[in-house]
């Protein structure tokens, strides 16, 4: 029965969890948890706003962190009572948000994926709003790291957060999820063993954030190259150009029937550009398993920037060109960077030919302006003291021209920093396999690959009529499949 009032409401929100708090088995958390839904589900919103005896109302008396469910619904009430005055940023409600959000029991809200979408949803309008769009960040950020702190189950959410981090120019608060590596999608319910609860122990977080949860919104093809397009853009803001590539290539990999999307063809302007900055050449080709309609495709519409790559094969002379063909792209920025990576990439090239030479001839060799000899001094020391090239410059005199710029013989990896870069390759790789094992279970549980087996040990036991073959792999996972299933 609905609560009719604040009194008989009130304890049915203060019964779970119970106090003092007592272990539950899974079976009895999940009962308590669904039953204390049904009844804020059945409670009307003016009853969730209504005030509490001696003031005040239900968010003065709950605790997010303990009464997680109950603060959520009265929150979302409270959000939509005032539509017409919309809440603001600084505001009450405001600060109860972000509370929710950084300190919410990160069990109890997988059984209310869909509210919890709502209050995320909340956060960021009232953030646009207010023109503010970093004031809902790190509170997101925080929030998808308590539901999942792999960060490796991606959502609506990511996308959601990436986008504001763009708007913001948030660059190192989004690392804090881009630097978590995506392995799983939400997973449909019938690749789960049918005896786990949303708060059992998952060994990933797929296994509670599925399709029924409702803790991402419907993932389409859409999703995951926005949020690894945006990803990539915040990367090349930061000068990660190794990891905006990594980003680039997944959408451009990404699965397609027979065309590139727009987001793909901007992918690929931007992977070229990375490419010319992080190695100074573009790839003779794209990823093998990049689909060869989209790379036709990109590479017609993005034929302009492949011509980048004869910067650094012809020189700047080109400057001009490749400023005109690519300002109406809005990547003229990255344009830039790359004209002064070519002229690095030049003088980095002289450190190999030349013991030492006159700065007038390395400005003769790599400036736009070769007869200023103090603009070249001064680049080259910007070189030398951000370890870009191993030199010194001796100065002869006060005209710089007269100056000689002296290669030293480059410095080689410690075997400690060699032996920090291994341990890390060796976590990364130990990382990958877990969560490969992972997805292997969930394919041995899946109806679909189990009648595969099935289908695949009858043509084999046809093929072999007659004879007496011995048990293959196949027919021992078709034995399994009875197991599970049962009489």
């Amino acid at each position: 029965m609905a609560p009719r009032d604040m009194d008989s409401l009130l304890p049915q929100l203060l019964s779970f969890p119970p106090h003092p708090p007592v272990p539950l088995a899974d079976v009895a958390y999940d009962r308590e948890v669904r039953s204390l839904r049904k009844v804020l589900n059945d409670t009307p919103a003016s009853l969730l706003t209504a005030g509490v005896p001696n003031g005040g109302d239900l968010l003065d008396i709950l605790d997010p962190s303990i009464n997680t469910l109950p603060f959520l619904y009265v929150l979302l009430a409270h959000s939509n009572a005032g539509k017409q005055k919309a809440p603001t940023i600084g505001s009450p409600l405001w600060h109860k948000a972000l509370d929710f959000l950084r300190t919410f029991d990160s069990v109890q809200v997988r059984y209310v994926g869909m509210e919890f979408r709502r209050l995320v949803m909340f956060v960021r309008d009232v953030a646009l709003a207010g023109n503010k769009p970093i004031a809902a960040v790190r509170p997101l950020g925080a929030a998808i790291l308590r539901l999942d702190p792999s960060g490796s189950c991606f959502t609506s959410t990511h996308v959601v957060f990436v986008h504001l981090c763009l708007e913001a120019h948030a660059f190192r608060a989004a690392t804090s999820i881009l630097d978590k590596d995506i392995y799983e999608f939400p997973s449909s319910t019938r690749t789960l063993p049918s005896g786990d609860l949303p708060c059992s122990r998952h060994d990933t977080s797929s296994s509670f954030i599925t399709d029924k949860s409702e803790l991402s919104d419907t993932i389409t093809y859409r999703e995951p190259l926005h949020y690894f397009l945006y990803g990539a853009m915040i990367y090349l803001a930061l000068k990660d150009w190794r990891r905006a590539i990594l980003f680039l290539e997944f959408v451009l990999t990404a699965p397609s029937k027979s065309h590139s999307s727009h987001i793909q063809v901007e992918a690929y302007k931007k992977w070229v550009l990375a490419n010319l900055l992080a190695y100074g050449e573009v790839p003779s080709s794209l990823p093998k398993t990049t689909n060869s309609q989209v790379a036709k495709q990109a590479r017609t519409l993005g034929k302009a920037y492949e011509a980048l790559g004869a910067v650094f094969q012809y020189g700047i002379s080109k400057e001009h060109d490749v400023r005109r063909l690519n300002a109406e792209d809005h990547n003229l920025s990255l344009v830039l960077q790359v004209l002064d990576a070519y002229r690095q990439s030049t003088v980095a090239k002289l450190e190999s030919t030349y013991v030492a030479l006159p700065l007038s001839e390395v400005g003769q060799r790599t400036s736009p302006n070769p007869d200023d000899h103090t603009e070249t001094a001064h680049y080259i020391a910007a070189m030398i003291s951000s370890g870009q090239i191993n030199a010194t410059i001796e100065q002869t005199g006060n005209n710089p021209g007269s100056w000689v710029l002296r290669f030293g013989s480059s410095p080689t990896q410690t075997e400690q920093h060699q032996h920090e870069e291994l341990k890390k390759q060796v976590a990364k790789t130990a990382k990958v396999a877990e969560h490969v094992r992972e997805t292997d279970r969930k394919l041995s549980l899946n109806k679909e690959y189990i009648s595969w087996l099935k289908q695949k040990a009858d043509m084999t036991a046809a093929a072999n009529a007659g004879e007496d073959p011995a048990i293959t792999l196949e027919q021992a996972a078709f034995e399994d499949e009875d197991l599970l299933s049962g009489p």
